[in-house]
């Protein structure tokens, strides 16, 4: 693919940060245009949304370093110089979402929102962005898939990319076009359903959000070939957390309906 799209110079545009930084605006322009719950100003809109990339962004790499620490390099220096070095890659999702959730709850709780509604608000613009990400992880090689023998697979062939050298010219599973359109659908799903249940229990829809991506994301891991950081009873440490993640969403909208 095209880890970097130009140079100029020394300066060259990764792939990967322009389509996250796409996936952010396009967001933004939803969270815009769409209509907010009482309480939620555009400024406090504006903060929720930078304060929760952020802390995403931090968090889901926090979770990265900690899980490969020992392969980051043999010292503390040499470690924290990859992981500057590399910045631009190296993430986990599920880290990002604990972290910028996390920085969501704490900012509606000290300005007096109502967090389960304000997140049912936001929720949808969240899996659009994810989307966007998952295109960029496509074009740089990282999160990508095991050899395919059949019609879907997809051959990286810059020795730029994330992907190891000994899968370059192999035809891999696009995992992350899967996961892309699974985003897509799952931000158009949510969207038709936030507009039905305007009058729902907070949480609604981002139990529904939690429900359909851990679902996805469970699939998807079959297909992953980069290191998914070890097993249990035969699952990466990711289906856990999905396993987890929907466990909880069920239980979310089980005790809402009965509301």
């Amino acid at each position: 693919m095209h880890p970097f799209l130009f140079h100029i110079g020394g300066f060259k545009l990764p792939a990967y940060g322009l389509m996250v930084g796409l996936g952010y605006t396009a967001a933004v322009l939803y969270l815009l245009k769409s209509r907010a719950p009482s309480g939620i100003t555009r400024e406090a809109s504006a903060d929720l949304v930078f304060y929760s990339a952020l802390a995403g962004i931090l968090g889901a790499k926090a979770v990265f370093a900690a899980t490969y620490w020992a392969e980051l390099g043999p010292d503390l220096g040499s470690k924290l110089i990859y992981i500057l070095r590399s910045f631009q890659y190296g993430f986990v999702f599920y880290g990002g979402l604990a972290a910028g959730a996390a920085a969501f709850f704490v900012y509606c709780r000290r300005h007096g929102l109502d967090f389960l509604k304000a997140a049912d608000h936001f929720t949808p613009a969240l899996a659009l962005a994810h989307g966007f990400g998952r295109l960029g992880c496509f074009m740089a090689g990282c999160c990508h898939g095991r050899p395919s023998d059949g019609c879907f697979g997809i051959a990286f062939t810059s020795p730029l990319s994330e992907v190891p050298q000994a899968y370059l010219g192999v035809p891999l599973y696009p995992t992350q076009l899967f996961e892309a359109a699974g985003n897509f659908l799952i931000f158009a799903g949510l969207v038709l359903l936030s507009r039905r249940a305007r009058t729902s229990p907070g949480g609604m829809i981002l139990a529904a959000y939690g429900l359909a991506y851990s679902v996805l994301r469970f699939m998807v891991e079959f297909m992953r070939g980069d290191d998914r950081g070890g097993a249990w009873l035969g699952l990466s440490p990711a289906q856990l957390v999905s396993v987890i993640v929907a466990s909880a969403a069920v239980f979310i909208i089980v005790a809402a309906r009965k509301k």
